[in-house]
């Protein structure tokens, strides 16, 4: 018997990195299953060239969120698409809203945890699953089933000559945050001693981050110079490919975590309470933390017993 075909099937999915990172196993579950349908991705601009990358057959269209006007003229546009499925991975509030309006003025079936939704995925709000779970439990509905661990070996490539610390043994340390979440951030000053720990232990530690932890990642360079500072010279790509092969990880709670957990790296985190370990932390067994209701009381001679641990040492 042939299977079923919807002939568009649109994703929502808008951010976080770490959430984005985590839906891209059920991304790809999905195009496996309707490989001859057109696949239409709604993001925004700051993953759009992920989701490209994820699979070029995808078509993007960026949701910019700004203002009612903008957002109702995007929606009667993909109305107009004649959709068949709509999958919400995103389940937000915002999307709510879209739900409602697609159950409208759409004949699309929709998947999503929503009230209108055709196929509807319910779970405890004092019990929820992890993201990568959930997302896996909402497409269970539609006879999907993804892989437990995100997608990303589309990100695979072949280091150049610049990295000239890849005979060495190293240990990727990312002090960054998002600044909005400036409460799950571990103070450059424990970082610091952390990378002291490892360079006594011959280990080279390398600083990732981008333009927003700059000052960090300038502070610890320049009270350990033996470090390697990869300030704004590790995007995506680059971060995976040096977690395959590196010694092991440390981490505040933010979207890098994700995408060096899934390599397989060990990674130790460090989290303020805010962060729930059962839902929004890799789940793993390659990735550890410690644990504060203020992330300040996380003192570095505590970490040094995870980073001994993943060092063998």
């Amino acid at each position: 018997m042939k299977k079923f075909q919807y002939k568009k099937i649109l994703i929502i999915k808008h951010g976080s990195l770490g959430d984005v990172l985590n839906s891209t196993s059920v991304i790809k579950a999905i195009y496996d299953k309707y490989n001859s349908s057109e696949i239409i991705i709604l993001t925004t601009s700051s993953y759009s060239s992920l989701f490209e990358k994820l699979n070029s057959n995808f078509t993007i269209f960026n949701d910019q969120r700004k203002g009612l006007f903008k957002t109702l003229k995007l929606l009667f546009f993909l109305a107009n698409k004649n959709i068949n499925l709509i999958i919400d991975l995103q389940n937000s509030n915002r999307t709510f809203y879209y739900n409602l309006f697609f159950r409208i003025f759409s004949k699309a079936k929709t998947n999503s945890t929503h009230l209108f939704s055709n196929y509807r995925y319910k779970y405890s709000k004092l019990d929820p699953p992890s993201v990568i779970k959930g997302l896996s439990n909402q497409v269970n509905l539609l006879r999907i089933n993804p892989d437990d661990r995100p997608n990303l070996n589309f990100l695979k490539k072949k280091l150049n000559n610049d990295f000239n610390f890849l005979d060495k043994s190293y240990f990727i340390v990312n002090p960054g945050c998002s600044t909005k979440n400036s409460y799950k951030k571990w103070p450059a000053e424990n970082y610091i001693e952390v990378c002291k720990h490892l360079i006594n232990n011959k280990i080279v530690p390398i600083i990732i981050g981008s333009e927003p932890d700059r000052e960090s990642v300038e502070e610890i360079i320049k009270k350990v110079p033996d470090s390697i500072n990869l300030l704004n010279k590790s995007p995506l790509d680059i971060i995976y490919n040096l977690s395959i092969n590196a010694a092991g990880a440390i981490s505040n709670d933010t979207g890098p975590a994700h995408l060096i957990a899934a390599t397989g790296c060990k990674i130790h985190l460090i989290l303020c309470s805010k962060s729930n370990v059962k839902t929004v932390i890799p789940q793993s067994n390659n990735v550890t933390y410690n644990q504060a209701d203020d992330i300040n009381d996380i003192k570095p001679k505590i970490v040094f017993a995870s980073v001994n641990k993943i060092l063998n040492v």
